[in-house]
């Protein structure tokens, strides 16, 4: 019986003294990340029954338990998911910003601004200092456009290395949980409370959601299997190696055994390949939208005008075709864009008399090719044509020269014995043939009532003009659109006609000649490549400023009015544009930062409700102490108190 009563008192001391290690250890990891409070659970002893009944034979401590909650653990795990890929999002779009950097002097927007200031100043100004330094602001812009691919390119390369950086990180977190793994499954083999080793795995589980999102199931042996988009990160005593690569199409992506195909949605990795297959894409697109409409508008009008020469003995394009034989619309031809069916107008011009004859070539781009464009331009009177390493190359014969200007045909031809001259700039919305009709039979400025007629290629009539008595021959009359007007002295009859008279304000409406690269501004395609001609570079004398006369600035104010063209790109203007891709990247950027904030702030929250349930309180635990302290002292007291007692019943034998 008094060893029964010993081992009572034992009890009591044994379950104090490992309820204080307990509380100790709590106290010790108060501070540490990840760790869970423990806690003791007691229970009695069997009785001892007697037939004066059952007496209690102690205490024993029954387990040592985890203070967790696993929904909310859970529910950390996913906003952790959450927070990374927004904190991702707002520093990747935050940097984009600075990149871009709309606010300062330096921006594509001034450059732009700058640039046209300086077109618009060379139709007041043409002089050969004017034209340098418009090529010089036009070199600055295209700079500041090529600088911009450039930072992007790199911070694509910035977030692969970043994707590969975090990838090796989570395969070294996923062995380590498989190492976690096996340990507590040895230890829960053997009847062990492997407590802190659930801390540690729980700690790894929270440091692989901040790069991908996950979920866990636990196996019967105490392993869990964690699961990510597309797969199982961990199976009990296995884990994937990750990796990055990028596909056929240029995306990013992740995979494990050199094929399958894992895509987060949330984690920084998945911040990280939206960045890199949607985001960085998309604004190099716009940009490249900018460029191009810049390049096909800018040179399309540039290309019908013509510099202080008045035109070319000889011209080469720029760009090349793939196969001259193909039709000029086909995919993959070379060309920076695709052109269309329509006329082009060339004007050969005799140097010695300043004569002009305008021939028109009309284009089917889908059945044409440049071998026929080619050979319709040889067929030209006094014009050669070839093709040189897939580019385009007419030379006049000598004494002539030529350009594709859409200045009207001063000497169309004669009405009757008059010979008729056209003058001014023709402002109709669309191209089209006026035909003089003579009404009436008479000499030009002296038969009284003489008229002539003007209609366009629909037959409406456009003017009627007075050149009979009272009209002075070579004096000009207003036709209409911009057009004039005059007639020689000469016997004209009743019906007679000059037809087929061309008034146009496109003289390349299929956009081929800018597509070949024929006596344009800037060269490439796009945002990559955009840059301006070397030959402007070279002889500023070549920017196409008028349509033909000397001092005319007809092609320079065109070319300035593309500033403040709304159709030229997206339904606006070029400026707009680059507002918008701006303000965009501001609003996303700041979308960004909210959510971010939204899951900082949720992430505070729970992280609080976990202190609450796991956490360590300092002043639970040495309250705790001092109970188990008190409790320990009297089961020593009690131990104590039964030895005296046999003792003095020994010594009383």
């Amino acid at each position: 019986m008094a060893s029964s009563d010993i081992q009572i008192g034992m009890s009591g001391v044994l379950a104090a003294q490992r309820a204080m290690m307990v509380s100790a250890h709590n106290i010790s990891n108060a501070n540490t990340k990840g760790y869970t409070k423990q806690t003791v659970s007691l229970a009695t002893r069997l009785p001892l029954q007697t037939t004066i009944g059952s007496i209690g034979q102690g205490v024993d401590l029954v387990k040592i338990m985890r203070q967790k909650d696993d929904y909310l653990n859970s529910r950390i795990r996913f906003v952790t998911s959450s927070l990374g890929a927004s904190s991702i999002k707002s520093q990747q779009l935050r940097e984009l910003e600075t990149v871009f950097n709309e606010l300062s002097d330096a921006s594509i927007s001034n450059s732009l601004t700058s640039f046209f200031k300086f077109v618009n100043d060379l139709s007041q100004d043409e002089s050969t200092s004017s034209r340098s330094v418009l090529v010089e602001k036009a070199i600055t812009m295209t700079e500041s456009i090529r600088a911009i691919v450039d930072e992007l390119g790199m911070m694509k390369e910035f977030v692969k290395q970043s994707v590969e950086s975090k990838l090796n990180e989570v395969n070294g977190l996923a062995k380590d949980i498989v190492d976690l793994n096996k340990e507590i499954h040895s230890l829960q083999t053997t009847g062990g409370e492997p407590n802190d080793l659930l801390d540690k795995r729980e700690t790894l589980l929270g440091e692989i959601s901040k790069f991908l999102d996950v979920t866990t199931r636990t196996q019967k042996n105490g392993m869990i299997d964690v699961m990510i988009a597309g797969g199982v990160l961990v199976s009990g005593s296995n884990a994937l190696t990750l990796e990055s690569r990028v596909d056929s199409s240029g995306k990013l992506n992740i995979t494990s055994y050199g094929s399958s195909k894992h895509k987060p949605t949330g984690g920084e990795l998945s911040g990280l390949l939206e960045m890199y297959n949607n985001t960085l894409p998309a604004y190099d697109a716009k940009l490249d939208t900018f460029a191009t409409a810049l390049i096909k508008k800018f040179n399309a009008i540039h290309s019908e005008g013509v510099g202080t020469d008045g035109g070319f003995t000889t011209v080469l394009g720029t760009n090349k075709v793939t196969d001259a034989t193909k039709a000029l619309n086909t995919a993959g031809l070379g060309l920076p864009f695709a052109p269309s069916s329509g006329d082009i107008y060339v004007t050969v011009i005799n140097t010695s008399t300043g004569e002009e004859v305008k021939n028109k070539i009309t284009v089917d781009v889908a059945n044409d090719s440049l071998t026929k464009l080619s050979a319709d331009i040889d067929g030209i009177t006094n014009l050669s044509s070839a093709i040189s390493d897939g580019k385009l190359q007419i030379t006049a014969d000598s004494g002539y020269k030529f350009n594709f200007s859409y200045a009207l045909d001063p000497n169309p031809g004669d009405l009757g014995a008059s010979t008729v001259s056209l003058s001014g700039v023709y402002s109709g919305s669309s191209n089209d043939t006026y035909t003089f009709e003579a009404l009436g039979t008479g000499t030009i400025g002296t038969t009284s009532g003489l008229q002539v007629e003007v209609g366009d290629s629909g037959s409406n009539l456009i003017a009627t003009l007075d050149v009979g008595e009272g009209y002075t021959p070579g004096n000009t009359l207003a036709v209409a659109n911009g057009v004039s007007v005059s007639f020689s002295a000469g016997a004209v009859a009743s019906g007679n006609t000059l037809t087929g008279v061309d008034v146009i304000n496109d003289s390349d409406k299929t956009d081929l000649l800018a597509a070949l690269g024929i006596n344009t501004f800037f060269s490439g395609k796009d945002a990559s490549d955009i840059d301006v001609e070397k030959r402007i570079r070279e002889d500023v004398t070549l920017i196409a400023t008028s349509i033909g006369e000397s001092g005319d600035n007809t092609n320079a104010l065109r070319l300035s009015a593309l500033q403040n063209d709304n159709s030229i790109v997206g339904n606006t203007t070029l400026s707009d544009y680059l507002h918008q891709i701006a303000a965009a990247l501001g609003e996303e950027a700041n979308s960004a930062y909210k959510s971010e904030e939204k899951y900082t702030a949720l992430e505070g929250s729970l992280q609080n409700r976990r202190e609450e349930v796991s956490g360590v309180n300092i002043d639970e635990e040495l309250v705790t102490l001092i109970r188990f302290q008190q409790a320990y002292q009297a089961s020593a007291k009690y131990i104590s108190t039964v030895d005296r007692l046999i003792n003095t019943l020994l010594n009383s034998l």
